[in-house]
């Protein structure tokens, strides 16, 4: 009797939560959730990067150490097991995002400080596993609160977002920047009014996401030692993974010369003409991001397709070559020093447009590389973290490069990284089919 009380209950508990599942109201909270996935990274990545050159730190230091900001997403996957076991994701998610809002408030004191450089940069760290802990709460989520036909659905949605977030921290608010530096000269005036705007708005969405996301996960049986036991497994797994280390050397070379160039253009815009810049303002960066961003999600959606008619294997050859070659746009500039903004912002759209959609390659490997792992989430985080960290070692070390070549010497070796991606892809084998419409296959509603 007491047995088939516990079973009875047990599936009552099953059906309320595939009724939420149901019911769960996925529009109220996917898009806001990633949203705030794209922010905080955005302004720690990117908008510092602005900031420090507008108060005159060099490009040596100003590479170095925003790119260490990167570690906290390489290494996700260390702790991403804590956040499985302690409290719930829905907890991990509104509390990450209030404990960002209050570090961006510690940005904005720290700005009036005279060691303001030590300051910001411990603060965007502590930011930097804030956020990196709140992504692995929502990815989570995302898997256990909506069924499989919402997340086909909203996994478009989660690009558009994160998208938005960038639209709105590496454009707007960066014109707002440059709109109260022009009129005021007050540089810590203008960037504690950004910090200030970003900490209200995601106090105001972590407040929002602790009444609008649904409370459908049961409580964590799994112990700390269990936890520990899963990812050395899941890691020792990785390594056996065939031609895992071709992958690896594939994912850090591909694009070797976008994370040399990345950190570098904005600095490039900002720097005087007698410095080999383009001498153009915060403004001008921040219009150029709203366009160059709308570029990006159209280049991304056409290479999805593209990829879906003839398959990875039959253009992985010339997406590298879209990744690298429209890198002699900045060429170009370096030499010619245009003073059109409108000529100029065309030309970054081209080099955005092309890069971006040789990237779906990129990132459709990456899934080829772990089809056949038994912890695919997993070992995808791993070669997530491997991929940011491609990213990161590049761009720490762009800017002494940069200084020591100068702009134009700069982009014309940039030119050269793409050479050992070019030796590797007669080991890179893929199934012809894979990634392929198979003939009378129809897309997926």
């Amino acid at each position: 009797m007491e047995t088939d009380t516990l079973n009875s209950k047990a599936l009552q508990k099953q059906a309320r939560r595939e009724n939420m599942l149901n019911t769960n109201r996925p529009w109220s909270w996917v898009p806001t959730t990633y949203f705030m996935e794209g922010m905080p990274f955005t302004m720690i990545v990117i908008v510092s990067t602005i900031m420090y050159k507008n108060f005159g730190l060099s490009n040596a230091h100003i590479t170095y150490y925003t790119g260490v900001l990167y570690l906290p997403w390489i290494v996700k996957p260390i702790w991403a097991w804590f956040v499985d076991i302690f409290k719930t994701k829905r907890w991990w998610i509104y509390t990450m995002e209030m404990c960002v809002a209050v570090a961006f408030v510690f940005v904005v004191f720290s700005l009036h400080s005279p060691n303001f450089f030590k300051l910001t940069i411990c603060v965007f760290w502590v930011m930097a596993f804030l956020s990196s802990s709140h992504d692995i709460a929502t990815d989570g989520f995302y898997l256990i609160g909506l069924n499989s036909a919402q997340q086909s659905f909203f996994v478009g949605m989660q690009s558009i977002f994160y998208q938005v977030a960038k639209l709105l921290g590496s454009g707007l608010l960066v014109v707002l920047a440059g709109v109260i530096i022009k009129n005021t000269h007050n540089l810590v005036l203008a960037w504690s009014t950004v910090f200030i705007i970003i900490a209200i708005i995601c106090a105001i969405v972590s407040i929002y996401h602790k009444a609008a996301i649904p409370k459908i996960e049961a409580v964590q049986t799994k112990t700390i030692r269990e936890g520990a036991r899963e990812i050395v497994t899941c890691i020792v797994e990785f390594f056996k993974l065939p031609r895992i280390w071709v992958a690896i050397l594939f994912v850090c070379f591909f694009r070797l010369g976008e994370n040399e160039v990345a950190k570098i253009i904005p600095l490039f815009i900002l720097d005087p003409r007698s410095s080999g810049g383009l001498g153009f303002s915060d403004q001008f960066i921040g219009f150029s991001n709203m366009f160059t961003l709308i570029s990006i999600i159209i280049a991304g959606l056409l290479g999805g397709i593209y990829i879906y008619k003839v398959g990875l294997k039959s253009c992985i050859w010339y997406m590298l070559l879209f990744v690298n070659v429209p890198h002699i746009i900045y060429i170009y500039l370096a030499y010619a020093q245009p003073h059109n903004a409108y000529y100029v912002i065309a030309l970054q759209c081209i080099e955005n447009f092309a890069v971006t959609f040789s990237l779906t390659a990129y990132t459709l490997f990456t899934f080829y590389s772990v089809k056949e792992s038994k912890y695919k989430t997993a070992h995808y985080a791993f070669l997530a973290g491997i991929m940011v960290a491609a990213v990161m070692v590049p761009s720490m070390f762009s800017g002494q490069l940069q200084q020591m070549m100068g702009y134009k010497h700069f982009f014309i070796f940039v030119m050269f990284t793409m050479i050992p991606s070019l030796l590797l892809l007669p080991f890179i084998k893929v199934d012809p089919n894979f990634g392929r419409r198979i003939k009378d296959q129809k897309l997926p509603k």
